[in-house]
C-alpha cells in the first residue's frame, strides 16, 4: 500500500515551472476580459454623442428654403423653381460635380402633352418630352411627338404650364421644332454637344417624361452602338443605341453625354420578344445631334426641311371598299395646299390615294415614305379613286418654297 501511494503521489506531482505559466495565462486572459468590457462600456456611453467634426444630424440634412417671387406673370418671367413638388415636375438639388449637371440638363427638359380633334372635341392624344434649345423658348422635339396635334402643351421642370406653337417638322429623320408662347421671358436651354466624337462605351444619361407621367426622369447608360440603321414607321433611320433604360414617353427627350452636352434626341426603344421568343432589354436609340442640327436649323428658318420633295395634301386613313365585303385601308385628302403639286396636278379633297407608281399605298404614313423616297423634280404617277372612278395623274414633285 505504501507503494501505491508514493505512485498516486508522482502521478499528480507537477513541476514548479508549470504552475507558474498556468497563473501567467490566466492572468493575460483576465486582463483581456477586462480591456473588453471597457471598450464596450466607453461605446454605449458615446453612442448617442455627436462627432467633433461632424453637424448634428438636423444640421447635415436641412435643405436651403426656396422661395417663389410673388406677383409674377409666368407667361413674362422667367421661371423660377419652386421648393416643393409640383404635379408635373422634378427638382434635383445641387450636390455633387455629377449631381450639378444633371440639375442644369433637368431644367432645360420638357413634358409634352398634345391634344386632337375627335369630331368637334378636342380630346388628349398622347405625352412625350423635349429639349429646350434656345432661351426664347424654342424646343426640339420628336415628330411622331406632335404630328397632327390640334394644341401642344408643355410643362417645365417646375411644373409651369404654358400653350406651344408648331414650327415646322421633319418625318425623315423624326424631328420637329416647337416654340412656347411667351414674349420676354428668358429659359435655360441645353448646350449643343457633337455625336461626331462620340465612342461606344461613352457614358451617357437620358432625360424625359417616361411612361408620359413621371417627368424629368433620369436614367443612365452607356453609347451601345454607332450609325444604327433602324426602321421606324417605315422610314430608314441612322441612329445612336444606348443602354440608358428608355420608356413610353420618353421620345423627344435627352440623351446627354456626361459631360452635360446634348448628343441626342431620344425617339425609339425596343421592347417585348423577337420572331424567335427572344426577350428584347435594353435597346433604345436617338436622332444624333450632328444629324439633328441642320434640319433644326431649317425648320426654325423656314418651318420646313429644304431640298425635300412634297406632294402638297393632307390626308387620313379611311376603309373604302371595292364590292359588297371588300374594304381596304388608303389615305384620303382632306386638304390640297394651294399651288402645290397636288394642285397643280389636280387631286381634289376627298380624292383617295390608292398608289403611286403602281405601287399599292395603305397608309399616310406609306404615302409619306414613298414620297420622301423622291428627288425634287421627279415625275411621278398617282392613282387616286374620285367617287365611282380610278384616275391616273402625273405629278411634278417640288421643293417647298416658303413656310
Amino acid at each position: 500500500m505504501k507503494g501505491n501511494d508514493r505512485m498516486e503521489r508522482e502521478r499528480i506531482r507537477m513541476p514548479a515551472g508549470a504552475i507558474i505559466a498556468c497563473i501567467l495565462i490566466l492572468l493575460f486572459l483576465a486582463a483581456i476580459a477586462a480591456g473588453a468590457g471597457m471598450l464596450i462600456t466607453n461605446k454605449f456611453a458615446n453612442r448617442n454623442k455627436p462627432s467633433a467634426t461632424e453637424p448634428p444630424a438636423a444640421e447635415a440634412t436641412a435643405a436651403p428654403e426656396i422661395t417663389e417671387q410673388p406677383g409674377q406673370d409666368p407667361a413674362k418671367a422667367t421661371p423660377t423653381p419652386s421648393s416643393s413638388l409640383i404635379e408635373g415636375g422634378t427638382e434635383a438639388l445641387p450636390g455633387t460635380a455629377m449631381t450639378d449637371i444633371i440639375a442644369k440638363c433637368m431644367s432645360t427638359v420638357v413634358s409634352i402633352d398634345i391634344t386632337m380633334m375627335n369630331g368637334s372635341e378636342d380630346v388628349y392624344a398622347g405625352s412625350g418630352s423635349g429639349v429646350i434649345i434656345t432661351t426664347d423658348g424654342y424646343i426640339v422635339t420628336c415628330n411622331h411627338v406632335v404630328e397632327g396635334a390640334a394644341n401642344i402643351y408643355v410643362y417645365l421642370n417646375d411644373g409651369s404650364k404654358f400653350d406651344a406653337d408648331l414650327i415646322g417638322n421633319d418625318p425623315v429623320t423624326d424631328i420637329a421644332v416647337i416654340k412656347l408662347k411667351t414674349e420676354g421671358a428668358e429659359y435655360p436651354c441645353a448646350t449643343m454637344g457633337s455625336s461626331e466624337s462620340l465612342h461606344v462605351g461613352d457614358n451617357v444619361f437620358a432625360i424625359g417624361n417616361a411612361l408620359g407621367e413621371l417627368s424629368n426622369t433620369v436614367t443612365e447608360g452607356i453609347i451601345s452602338g454607332l450609325d444604327r440603321d433602324m426602321e421606324i414607321d417605315g422610314q430608314s433611320m441612322t441612329l445612336l443605341q444606348t443602354s440608358a433604360a428608355i420608356n413610353s414617353g420618353n421620345s423627344g427627350g435627352a440623351l446627354f453625354l456626361e459631360n452635360g452636352t446634348l448628343i441626342g434626341i431620344v425617339n425609339a426603344k425596343s421592347s417585348g420578344q423577337t420572331s424567335s421568343g427572344a426577350t428584347i432589354e435594353g435597346l433604345g436609340f436617338a436622332v444624333p445631334i450632328d444629324l439633328a442640327k441642320p434640319i433644326i436649323k431649317d425648320i426654325m428658318d423656314f418651318g420646313f426641311v429644304t431640298g425635300r420633295p412634297y406632294l402638297g395634301v393632307t390626308t387620313k386613313n379611311v376603309s373604302y371598299g371595292f364590292g359588297m365585303f371588300s374594304y381596304y385601308t388608303y389615305p384620303k385628302v382632306i386638304s390640297v395646299v394651294e399651288g402645290s403639286p397636288a394642285d397643280i396636278a389636280g387631286i381634289q379633297e376627298d380624292d383617295v390615294i390608292t398608289a403611286i407608281n403602281g405601287e399599292t399605298i395603305s397608309s399616310s404614313t406609306m404615302l409619306r415614305v414613298r414620297i420622301n423616297s423622291f428627288k425634287v423634280g421627279d415625275v411621278i404617277t398617282v392613282t387616286i379613286q374620285r367617287g365611282n372612278n380610278s384616275m391616273d395623274l402625273q405629278v411634278t414633285l417640288l421643293e417647298k418654297k416658303s413656310k
